[in-house]
């Protein structure tokens, strides 16, 4: 039988993976909302998705993301 408890597990765990999703992501959008060349969004997607579980990478990609 399912309990409450094991539902409400689950759905945590749902929300920070998607909340950790959309951390990873961020700089991915940021590089589409300021209208990068093909080549930074590129990049920007390729380090976000590569790297982007690591600190160095992610800030990588955010550094690309952003710059002007």
């Amino acid at each position: 039988m399912i309990h409450l408890n094991d539902i409400l597990l689950v759905l945590k765990y749902i929300v920070v993976i998607a909340i950790f999703i959309g951390i990873v992501l961020t700089p991915v959008y940021l590089a589409a909302a300021n209208d990068r060349s093909k080549y930074d969004n590129m990049r920007t997607r390729m380090g976000s998705i590569m790297f982007g579980w690591s600190f160095i990478g992610w800030l990588f990609a955010l550094f690309i993301a952003a710059k002007k």
